[in-house]
């Protein structure tokens, strides 16, 4: 309930979508049969109309389509991708873009595999983050060629500024209502939360919604009436109720209640200049009024995005919010926003718009993949079958001693290696060779001060990154396409005398997780990775480790941390409300002289932790509970280094050169297999298609493919 709102309607969608995708693949096939047996000619007619219909933007319906891609998939997939690279291709016409978005978007199409066995949402999403690169590019060099516009230094004397950041501050007066704030004095936790959430996206939102209502009108006519004559107005429509639950999920997840405190731009409108003389003296202007308002408007925040010339998304504006005093109704107050644009960066962001339309897609796509998949997958685990497909000892010269943490990608089939030669590799495995290296200031096996387990492969704004900690105190983020180009708003430095000893991201890729200094647990988000969002002081500062002993869930909303070298106990972490508890085990002994216990969330969920020990022995304890509720072994009593679950799968590396693999649903073991390296770090792909283990000697980094049998 609550802010999951937006999450449950994406879920509506994403169950209406399987369900049509499952009609649609059910009257494919019997149509697809019938007319194969029939009248093949017709086949063929269909894909010929489908063609003409996608050269020509014409209307068509969905079954003439899928007949079509019956009947050649490999030309229908073809005709498609070209079709939509030319729609979205600049200049975007509204008239091809509207044909997209009413035929081919909604298509089940999308949820189908392409010849290179991805899907085709893939294809989509590749194609409008190739366009969109060339906008940013664009608009990057417009702002290059600002920076010699003699008016430059005015442009940078604009500093950012803060007065006001919440709308229910005192000098702005909402949310105070005792129906919203009440809730804060209820003493149950757990109770306490569930309240505030669904407060939060109902209640308060609704109130900020019906007074952004009553205002909309007053403060665009004022604002109108005070910038006309600097530059070309225009009122915004309110932010979308959608919108708004989106942002308290995603961008506020860590603020303090109500988190709809922090949504500053339900009122909005632009004014666009077409020089930059002209933005500067409309910024002027609207200073010069808010400093000499008695009543109506005051200065609550400026934010100058052309200040940060590192920042990588090309669109750039100046955002003022306002604190804006109702004439009309004077018991209203309310922040709203002021963009100042220049003309330049407005065609361009009309353009990347439609395109960021497309991106914000994915997800859904996603789901209806994972969901289908779900519903159609009944292998069984037991069944799975491990082919090992690289030995990086063998095949990647350029890695030497790999004690560090390997992964792949499985959408780009891409290895990440941190190499114990102070490297970070990224080996292609279709290519056969290394694409990608940069020097890291530390050994990855080491103390646990200078990190090593730190790569991730993330989607940030619709494109494919690596996250990778370069120094004990940086991590650095690359955009896979383009050449591994690093991403400097997304660079996280600390001071160089502070230590990231392990890091992790959620699942969707909006936040990331350090442990600093082995004695603080930071959150931030990778809207503004400068700044912490929440900070959790250890208990006791955790020991020396040469393993990882940080796990986080999925949705970000647990963690559980290893107590360290020879300590038998590990932190569970409850991150949004700010709770530890420090759990100690009585049968696993102090762990063992690498790492300690090291836990794993079985699956990504907070459901279950697995913590591993010595002599094989591991343990699963209840979260809810935070008790042991099972204790098993492995076939071999070395001490257990690594672990890692995805879809009902627990991998476990030990120092007997061991992997073991345990089926979640009864905990019973299903594979075992003797590797000539001693484990330090074992991963699994999100679609379980691929492990990977490395470690000490031998082998350096094996990577296994799964197939059923």
């Amino acid at each position: 309930m609550g802010s999951t709102d937006s999450k449950q309607k994406l879920g509506e969608r994403v169950i209406a979508a399987r369900r049509k995708l499952e009609d649609d693949m059910k009257l494919q096939s019997e149509r697809s049969d019938d007319l194969m047996a029939k009248s093949p000619k017709t086949m063929e007619f269909m894909l010929s109309s489908i063609e003409s219909s996608f050269k020509n933007y014409a209307p068509f319906l969905e079954p003439t389509l899928l007949i079509a891609w019956s009947a050649d998939k490999d030309k229908c997939e073809d005709i498609v991708v070209n079709a939509c690279k030319k729609v979205l291709s600049a200049p975007i016409t509204r008239d091809e873009y509207d044909w997209f978005k009413v035929y081919v978007l909604p298509s089940s199409i999308w949820m189908l595999k392409t010849k290179d066995d991805r899907y085709m949402y893939q294809e989509l999403m590749d194609i409008a983050q190739s366009m969109s690169h060339s906008i940013i590019e664009t608009m990057d060099s417009v702002y290059g060629h600002l920076r010699k516009h003699d008016k430059w230094d005015q442009l940078m004397a604009i500093k950012e500024e803060t007065i006001v950041s919440r709308q229910d501050d005192k000098k702005v007066g909402m949310l105070q209502d005792k129906g919203i704030m009440d809730v804060a004095d209820i003493k149950d936790d757990d109770e306490k939360m569930a309240l505030q959430t669904f407060i939060d996206a109902h209640a308060a939102i609704n109130s900020l919604t019906v007074s952004a209502k009553i205002i909309d009108r007053e403060f665009q006519n004022y604002v109108k009436t005070m910038m006309g004559r600097y530059g070309t107005f225009k009122a915004a429509p309110m932010k979308k109720v959608e919108r708004c639950l989106s942002k308290l999920e995603n961008d506020y997840a860590s603020e303090q209640y109500p988190k709809s405190a922090k949504l500053l731009d339900l009122v909005r409108c632009s004014v666009t200049f077409n020089t930059l003389e002209q933005l500067i003296q409309g910024f002027d202007a609207i200073k010069t009024h808010v400093d000499s308002s008695q009543q109506s408007m005051k200065l609550a925040r400026v934010k100058n995005g052309f200040l940060d010339p590192d920042y990588v998304g090309g669109y750039r504006d100046i955002k003022i919010n306002v604190i804006f005093h109702s004439a009309m109704h004077p018991e209203i107050k309310m922040i709203c926003e002021i963009q100042l644009i220049l003309s330049q960066f407005l065609h361009e962001k009309k353009r990347i718009h439609k395109l960021y339309s497309i991106a914000r897609e994915e997800t859904y796509f996603q789901m209806v993949v994972m969901a289908q998949k779900a519903a159609t997958n009944t292998t069984d685990v037991k069944k799975l079958k491990f082919e090992p497909v690289l030995d990086v000892s063998r095949d990647v010269t350029a890695a030497k001693s790999v004690k560090g943490k390997c992964s792949i990608d499985s959408a780009s089939g891409l290895l990440g290696i941190e190499d114990d030669n102070r490297n970070f590799l990224v080996y292609n495995m279709d290519q056969k060779k290394v694409i990608f290296q940069h020097a890291l200031s530390f050994t990855a096996y080491t103390d646990m001060t200078r990190g090593g387990f730190s790569h991730e492969w993330i989607e940030w704004q619709g494109r494919k990154h690596v996250s990778v900690q370069t120094e004990p105190h940086i991590i650095r983020t690359f955009a896979v396409a383009g050449g591994f180009s690093e991403v400097e708003s997304l660079r996280i430095t600390l001071p160089d005398t502070d230590a990231i000893n392990f890091c992790a991201f959620d699942k969707q890729s909006n936040r990331i997780f350090m442990v600093r200094n082995k004695s603080l647990l930071e959150e931030r988000s990778l809207q503004d990775v400068k700044s912490v969002a929440k900070s959790i002081k250890l208990e006791q500062q955790i020991g020396t480790s040469n393993l990882n002993p940080l796990s986080l869930t999925q949705d970000g909303a647990w963690c559980a941390i290893g107590g360290g070298q020879g300590r038998n106990y590990f932190y569970l972490i409850d991150i949004a409300k700010n709770t530890q508890y420090k759990l100690v085990t009585t049968t696993l002994g102090n762990g063992h002289g690498k790492g300690g216990v090291i836990p794993c969330f079985i699956n990504g969920k907070a459901k279950f932790v697995a913590i591993g020990g010595a002599k094989g022995k591991f343990e699963i304890w209840d979260v809810k509970t935070r008790k042991a509720c099972k204790f098993l072994a492995c076939t071999k009593e070395g001490s257990i280094n690594c672990l890692s679950s995805k879809n009902n799968i627990l991998a476990i590396g030990n120092t007997k050169k061991t992997l073991n693999l345990w089926d979640v649903r009864d905990w019973q073991m299903f594979y075992e297999k003797e590797t000539k390296v001693e484990p330090t770090s074992i991963h699994l792909s999100e679609d379980s298609k691929y492990l990977t283990v490395s470690g000490w000697n031998g082998e350096k980094c094996l990577v296994f493919k799964t197939n059923s049998v």
